[in-house]
C-alpha cells in the first residue's frame, strides 16, 4: 500500500512539474508581430501585422501572393506544383515560417525590435 501510494505521489508531482513548465514556456516566449517576406534570400517586404487592418495581398517573386491579415500572415497562391506553401495556412507566431521552395519564397515572422535576436540556443543573451 505504501509503495502505491508513493507511486501515485510521484505520479501527481511530475504531473504538476510538467504543467508549470509547459505553462511557463507558453508565457514567457515572446512572438513579434513584424513579418518578413523574402525572394532568394532578399527581403522584398516587412509588415507590422499590429498595424494591418483589413486584409490585402502583395505579389512575392514570380507567380507567389501573400495574403496579409490583421495578425496573420499566410500564402494566398504560389504557381509551384506542390503548394506545400499554400496548404501551410496562417501563421501568427514566429515558430515557423512558409517557404515555397521552387520559388524560393519565404514568409516568416520576427521579432518587433531589430536588436533582439531572432533565437537563442543553450543560454541568456547579455
Amino acid at each position: 500500500m505504501k509503495l502505491r501510494m508513493r507511486l501515485i505521489f510521484v505520479f501527481v508531482a511530475l504531473v504538476l512539474i510538467g504543467g508549470g513548465v509547459a505553462w511557463f514556456l507558453h508565457h514567457s516566449v515572446q512572438y513579434g508581430t513584424m513579418a518578413r517576406i523574402s525572394v532568394d534570400g532578399q527581403t522584398v517586404e516587412i509588415v507590422d501585422l499590429s498595424a494591418v487592418t483589413a486584409p490585402y495581398t502583395i505579389a512575392a517573386g514570380e507567380g507567389n501572393t501573400v495574403l496579409i491579415e490583421p495578425g496573420a500572415i499566410s500564402m494566398h497562391s504560389a504557381n509551384c506544383p506542390d503548394q506545400l506553401c499554400v496548404k501551410q495556412g496562417k501563421i501568427t507566431g514566429g515558430v515557423y515560417p512558409i517557404v515555397c521552395l521552387p520559388n524560393r519564397v519565404t514568409v516568416e515572422i520576427c521579432a518587433d525590435d531589430a536588436a533582439a535576436p531572432d533565437v537563442v540556443i543553450g543560454g541568456a543573451v547579455s
